[in-house]
């Protein structure tokens, strides 16, 4: 059984990364066989695409951290059951393309195994992810 306090820890040190564009320290973990999946139709804007594998993850990963920008972050909830976890948060997001900004609240559901990331299923408005990115 995985330790509460590793799991969050895990999560917390991959999204620090994140949110100061460390891509090889996000990517660091997560696992061999990962999944990343913003919740979204990927017809609606490319940034919902699902890429499966360490190295697919990574450069939707790399995609992701050079086009959004998040500031005023903060954590809502943080769960951990066994290998499974959720993250609630909130932050305001700037699209560096578009130069537009919004405010969102966000829901990470996590699988981890042998002290990775294993997969990662993001909710959040995806409409307004959409109107950012267009």
């Amino acid at each position: 059984m995985i330790e509460r306090a590793a799991v969050a820890e895990l999560i917390r040190s991959a999204y620090a990364a994140r949110h100061r564009g460390d891509l090889d320290g996000l990517m660091s973990h997560f696992h061999e066989q990962c999944s990343y999946r913003l919740a979204g139709g990927p017809e609606a804007c490319e940034v919902f695409m699902q890429p499966e594998g360490h190295q697919a993850v990574r450069e939707q990963m790399a995609g992701l951290i050079a086009t959004y920008v998040f500031s005023n972050i903060e954590e809502l909830a943080l769960t951990v059951d066994g290998d499974r976890a959720t993250l609630h948060w909130r932050a305001d997001v700037e699209c560096r393309p578009t130069g537009r900004t919004g405010s969102f609240e966000i829901m990470d559901v996590f699988t981890i195994a042998d002290g990775k990331l294993t997969s990662v299923t993001q909710f959040t408005d995806t409409a307004g992810v959409a109107r950012l990115s267009a």
